[in-house]
């Protein structure tokens, strides 16, 4: 089993992109053989901005296992960030996605469920489940290019006001993964996700990253998030980024 982690590197401390949209292209763990593998990716700041202390942090386990024909895969995340008077953000999510091949194609069909709760958008708690097809365009070990559609159906309720979501979307998505030999990465996942009977009322999500190997086990890196939602919750913005910089270092294979 492969652990990995991450220690983020910012100025002024580590902020999260915290969004309806969750990345599962960049959880997913690209293991050639057969079995079980896994993650973890973890991080922890603390910033002193007197007279208050910033703690920031996010836990991030990963677990799959694969065959020829079947694909099963868990991802928890959480995060968390305070000082000693404010909580400033308090999110979590665990999602299970299981996907089977059809014949011998490079296609397959995925189903999927997730829950989760953020306080940044109001979230009391939201609840999915969905289903689709996956295409995987190229696979191999430097370059990866694939794309999926499916259709959900959404739970959510709010904090402040009471109100409850009830809806179906459409979900799709683009991701590529490029790696040169000089150790230069580039990776990209768009989502765009309207609801079926109001395509007006769309999110589109994007998440960005330029990584360089600086050794075999350790790669600089730099991420860039974005997240609109056309119909958002009360009080919450309709567009939110964030960038992060960090080192990426794997402990073992």
């Amino acid at each position: 089993m492969r652990f990995i982690v991450l220690f983020c590197l910012l100025a002024g401390g580590i902020y999260r992109l915290h969004a309806q949209i969750v990345n599962i292209e960049n959880r997913r763990i690209y293991e050639d053989t057969s079995g079980w593998s896994g993650a973890l990716d973890a991080g922890f700041s603390v910033t002193q901005n007197s007279p208050d202390i910033l703690y920031s942090g996010n836990f991030r386990p990963r677990v799959q296992y694969k065959n020829r024909k079947n694909h099963y895969l868990v991802i928890t995340d959480l995060n968390y960030a305070a000082s000693n008077k404010t909580t400033y953000a308090n999110s979590g999510m665990a999602h299970f996605r299981y996907a089977r091949r059809i014949k011998n194609s490079p296609w397959k069909w995925e189903a999927y469920t997730q829950i989760q709760y953020n306080q940044l958008l109001n979230q009391r708690i939201r609840y999915l489940i969905g289903t689709g097809p996956r295409w995987k365009f190229i696979d191999t070990n430097n370059v990866r290019f694939f794309v999926g559609t499916s259709a959900f159906w959404e739970y959510e309720e709010l904090t402040e006001d009471g109100v409850i979501n009830d809806n179906m979307r459409w979900s799709n998505y683009l991701s590529w993964f490029i790696r040169t030999k000089t150790g230069f990465s580039f990776s990209a996942t768009t989502y765009y996700q309207p609801r079926w009977d109001r395509f007006n009322d769309f999110r589109f999500s994007g998440q960005y990253t330029i990584g360089q190997a600086i050794t075999k086990r350790l790669d600089m890196r730099f991420e860039f998030n974005i997240y609109y939602d056309s119909a958002p919750p009360v009080n919450v913005r309709k567009t939110v980024f964030s960038s992060l910089a960090g080192i990426h270092l794997r402990l073992g294979e």
